[in-house]
């Protein structure tokens, strides 16, 4: 089940649905890249 914790994918700016990119960290960290293709908006978390 994924964690939609974070307002549900969708920008907070624009309510448009935001892409995530999942990488690993060097520490081995979860770390989630949401970006808005409207507005441009963007943030990071770490799971």
């Amino acid at each position: 089940m994924k964690n939609r914790a974070l307002f549900d994918n969708k920008c907070p700016t624009c309510g448009s649905w935001m892409k995530s990119e999942h990488k690993k960290s060097e520490k081995g960290m979860n770390i989630i890249t949401y970006s808005c293709p409207e507005c441009g908006l963007s943030y990071a978390a770490e799971g």
